[in-house]
Parts: structure tokens; sequence; C-alpha cells
């Protein structure tokens, strides 16, 4: 199969998706109308709600959502075959994602902007609400250590890359320094100002790689670990507006353009899938995630399907943004519809990879020596990249090597191979980084929202900032220390989902007090589905890999995944009891009508 086919495929799904189902949500289930003032024309005042263009919101809503796990997770679930891999994502793209950044944001522009937790709160009461609130803490908590496994791996003894992802930290500053004094609310400039000397550094840091400064950031895991914490403590403790708003500026250009140069590249190159189309290890487990197909093939590829981080993003920012009720529309299906492109991309960058070197970066090597199997390309790569690449598990340094081999294809200079990696996995840091400092601030954010912190008292919100910062940097960095690929992005994922589906449990409680009880099937057949996958997941995970082992961090694994699958089930229990009594309410109310 030829991977230009593949995206051709994908196209043409998603068009389908967004004209005809979208539509369908917008019209019979939302009812959305340009009549209604949405939140940010009725509380505009400049900062937080600002009307935006439509074309705007979507731009800064995809930065917002696109984050490295679309790209690493098919790379991971690669091992099963293609085919599987690309059904799932269409599939639950658009019958499943879409419905649920669509209903989230939807119900959010039509409650003030509020976060899912306080629509909760209104929807389902206060347990709702309560069991909501923790369980975005603890997938905050999961997905950083979740991005981080990968981000780890490749910037380990890998000065380069590491010397340049760091330097985004200096650069957000300067550019925060140039629209505030030098050229004051120039964003675009000051974003291609600062990617330019993001390049410039990358190449410096090329030619220097054996200078004393270089050589400063050839770090192991466990410094690694020390030195991403302290920053994203930091980053998360800063005004927002100092470090973290110029840095997603620079982030987003970098996003767009590199995935618009990916896709042209796989158009012009047309590489063909090496990957099987399916794989002995879909019935038995394989070498990268250990279980089979069903569940864990539905809980690794999450952000190519579905996303409850999608439930913080879609809820209380971008909702407030919007200018017309139908831009729901564009913004929250259609900007889904990217980042899951985004996802079939890695996907066909996976594949491209022969089975040999693909499992050898892959997998441990421990585990690779018992498949058989002998690296093909892997060891001339590494030697031109000047890296050891096999056994850098996570998925950062396969989809590297893919970028690279593609990109220099199209150029036709293998001798440039060693640049197109490592910015590559410069790319992929900087698609991980926000996650690390924007999920430890919302980490901190549902600490403070629990224990009643309000930024009216400044001496005990700074106190309790500093606080909760070292407390959520330190769980997920304990996560990262002890954790390893097979069990951290299993749980990432079940969190992931889970959250999602507390989402769409929200989001049918809505449409049964609204609609017939029928169409409450939009918002509820998924929920089926990915919690079925994830709890099923979550158990093999527990009773057949964590406990037997009778490690500490297995226990507190276990535990996450255990308290995680509690709180579904009690919303699950909490929101059955209120559709009921929603469909009761809505029965009589159409046999008051005259």
């Amino acid at each position: 199969m030829n991977s230009a086919t593949i995206m051709a495929l994908t196209a043409l799904v998603f068009a389908l998706g967004f004209k005809f189902y979208s539509k369908f949500l917008a019209t019979k289930i939302a009812k959305l109308d340009d009549i209604n003032p949405t939140p940010a024309v009725k509380f505009n005042e400049g900062k937080d709600y600002v009307p935006t263009n439509k074309w705007v919101a979507l731009f800064y809503h995809y930065a917002t959502i696109a984050g490295a796990s679309v790209l690493l997770e098919p790379t991971l679930a690669a091992q099963y075959g293609w085919l599987p891999c690309i059904i799932w994502i269409l599939t639950a793209t658009c019958l499943a994602g879409g419905v649920h950044d669509f209903m989230v944001m939807f119900l959010s522009v039509r409650n003030d902007g509020k976060s899912i937790g306080e629509i909760a709160r209104k929807e389902l009461g206060r347990l709702g609400w309560i069991t909501v609130s923790l369980a975005a803490f603890f997938m905050a908590t999961v997905a950083v250590s979740g991005m981080g496994m990968g981000l780890i791996s490749a910037l380990e003894h890998n000065s380069w890359a590491t010397f340049t992802v760091m330097m985004t930290v200096p650069i957000s500053l300067f550019m925060y320094a140039y629209e505030r004094w030098i050229r004051r609310m120039k964003t675009l400039e000051a974003s291609v100002i600062g990617l330019a000397i993001l390049m410039a550094l990358f190449f410096a840091a090329g030619v220097l790689q054996r200078a004393w400064l270089l050589r400063l950031f050839d770090l192991d895991r466990e410094a690694l670990i020390i030195l991403i914490a302290v920053y994203a403590s930091i980053a998360s403790i800063l005004p927002i507006q100092i470090l973290l708003t110029p840095r997603d500026h620079l982030s987003g250009l970098i996003k767009v353009a590199f995935v618009a140069l990916l896709i042209a590249a796989i158009f012009l190159v047309r590489p063909t899938l090496q990957m099987p189309p399916v794989t002995e290890y879909s019935f038995k487990g394989g070498p990268v995630i250990s279980g089979a197909l069903w569940p864990f093939l539905f809980i690794t590829i999450t952000c190519g399907a579905i996303s409850g981080w999608h439930s913080l993003c879609c809820s209380g920012v971008t909702p407030r943004l919007l200018s017309k009720e139908n831009d729901v529309r564009l913004v929250a299906y259609g900007g889904w519809l990217l980042e899951s492109a985004i996802a079939v991309v890695a996907l066909c960058l996976a594949c491209i990879l022969v089975p040999g070197d693909y499992f050898a970066i892959n997998a441990s090597p421990k585990v690779y020596t018992m498949l058989g199997m002998e690296p093909v390309e892997l060891k001339k790569l590494s030697a031109v990249i000047g890296i050891e690449l096999q056994g850098r598990t996570g998925g950062v340094t396969s989809l590297s090597v893919s970028i690279a081999k593609l990109l220099s294809n199209v150029f036709g200079l293998d001798a440039t191979i060693a640049y197109w990696y490592q910015l590559a996995v410069v790319y992929i840091g900087i698609f991980i980084m926000p996650i690390m400092d924007h999920g430890t601030r919302m980490g901190r954010y549902f600490l403070q929202d629990a224990l009643g912190i309000k930024p009216t008292k400044a001496y005990k919100w700074w106190f309790s900032t500093a606080i909760l910062t070292v407390i959520m940097a330190s769980a997920w960095s304990y996560l990262l220390y002890t954790g390893t690929i097979g069990v951290i992005w299993p749980m990432f994922g079940m969190c992931n989902q889970l959250m999602a589906c507390i989402g769409l449990l929200v989001a049918t409680s809505y449409v049964l007090k609204h609609h017939k009880s029928i169409y409450g099937l939009v918002t509820f057949w998924p929920i089926l589905v990915f919690a079925s996958a994830s709890i099923h997941g979550g158990i093999l995970k527990v009773a057949y890999e964590l406990l037997p082992t009778g490690i500490t961090p297995a226990y507190v694994q276990s535990s996450i995944f255990i308290f995680f699958i509690a709180l579904f089930t009690i919303t699950l229990v909490d929101s059955l009891r209120n559709y009921i009594n929603a469909v009761k309410a809505f029965r009589k109310t159409l046999q008051n009508r005259p």
C-alpha cells in the first residue's frame, strides 16, 4: 500500500464527515443559532472574552489541542499493522472524537464559556462536578508523564537536540520583551523572528557539537527528568503571558509549517508502507505494547480517535473567543479533523520503516533479541546521525528516523539526514514541551479549585501556587522515573479515554433533556466502546503485569488505574440516574403540550 493513497483516503473520509455528520450535529442536536450571543460577545472585555474571526480561533484552538501524543500513539500502535490503525482512526474521528469536541464546546458556549467541571455541576450535580475535577487532575498528571517518556528517550545523551529545545525558553522570553517594549502587539512578527533565531541556533549546534557549551547538554535520563521538572515548575508559576503565551505562538507556527511539509513530502515521494496490513502481534500482543489488539489498540491510539484532554481545551478557553454559535462546527469538529490528520501522517511514517528497524528502535534491546529480527538500515543510520538509535523507546526516535528518511528523499541529499533527524526531534520536542508546563499548571489549578483557594487572597494564592506546583511536578516525575512506555502509555490512554467518556456523559445528559431519547445514542454509543476498552485494558494491566511484580511503583501505577476506573464508574452511575429523570421530565413536557 502506498502512503499517499492512505492520505488521499483520509482527506475524502474527513471531508464527508465534516459535510454531513457535523452538519447533523449542528442542526439536529445542538441547533446552533447565530441569534444567540456567544460568551465572547456577551462579556467582551478585551482579555479573556474576545470575539475572534473563526479562522483565527481555529488556528489558536488547533495549536492548543495538537500535542505530541497524536504523533506518538500511531507510531507505537503500528506494531499491530497499518490496517486496523487506519480503520480505527477514520471511524472514531468522525463518529466519536469530533462529536465529543463539538458537544463539549457547544455546551461551554451555551454556559458562558465555563469549564467542563462547571458544566458537569449543572448537568449532573455536585457529585459529577467532584468526580470530573478529580479525573481532570489525574489525567493531567498521567498525560505529562506519558508525553515526557518519549521526550526523555529522544533527548538522552543528545546534546544537539537538547540544546535546541531548551533554547526555546530564552527565545520565548525575548519574544515577550519584543512584543511588550520593542514592537508592541506584533505577535506574528515576534514569532517569525523567534523561529529564525531558533533555526540559527539549531544549525550552529550542529557545527559546534563538540564545543564545551554543547557538552553541558549531554544529559542522562535522570538529569533530563530533573531539568524538565524544574522548567515546568517555573513556567507554570510565572504569569502566563511572560513565557507560555509567546512559546505557544512559536510552537504553533512550527507545528503548522512542519505538518504541511510532511504531507507535501508524502505526496511527492509516495513511500510504500513496509509494515504488513495486520501483524501477528494483533492476536497475542507485541514487543512495543504487550497486549493484543483488543483492547490495547483502542487505548493506545487515543488522540487520533478521541481525547479527554480536549474536554479541558474545548471548554473554558476557546469558547470565549467565538463570535458566532455556528463557528463551533468549524473550530471544534474541524479542529479535531486537523489533529487526526496528523495521526494518519504519523502512522504512514511509522509504517515506511522496515519491521526490523521499527522494532529495533521501539522495543527494548532485551525484548528485541527474542524476536529473531535483524536491523536493516539502522546501523548505517546510527553511524550517519552519530547516535545509537536502537532501543530508544517511546516513539520519538522512531518517528524522527522516518521523517529524516522521508525529507532526505525529497531533497535528494542523504548527507543531510543527520540534520533532518535532529530537526525532527526538535520539532517533536517543541510539540511535547507545552504539555509538560501546561499540564503542570492545569493540575495545580484543579487542586486550588478543589481546596477553594482564590486569586483574590494574594499571599495564600502564591504560597499555594508554589507548593502545589511542586506536588504536581513531583507526581508526574515519579511516574516518568519509575514507569516504562508499555505501562505509562496504556495508563495515559485509559485515563484520556475515560475522561472523554465523562465529557460525553455530560453531553448525553443535555441531549436527553432537550430531545427524544433516541438522540442520546449519538453521544452515548462511543462511551460503551471506549469505556469497555479502557476498563478492560486497565484490569489486564493491573492483574497480569503490575501487581505480580510486587514492587512499589507497580502498586502506585495500579492505584491510578483503579482510582480512575472508580471515578468513571461513579460518574456513570450518577449520570444514569440523571438520564432516567431527564427522560421522564422530557416525556412529561411533551404530554403537557397543547
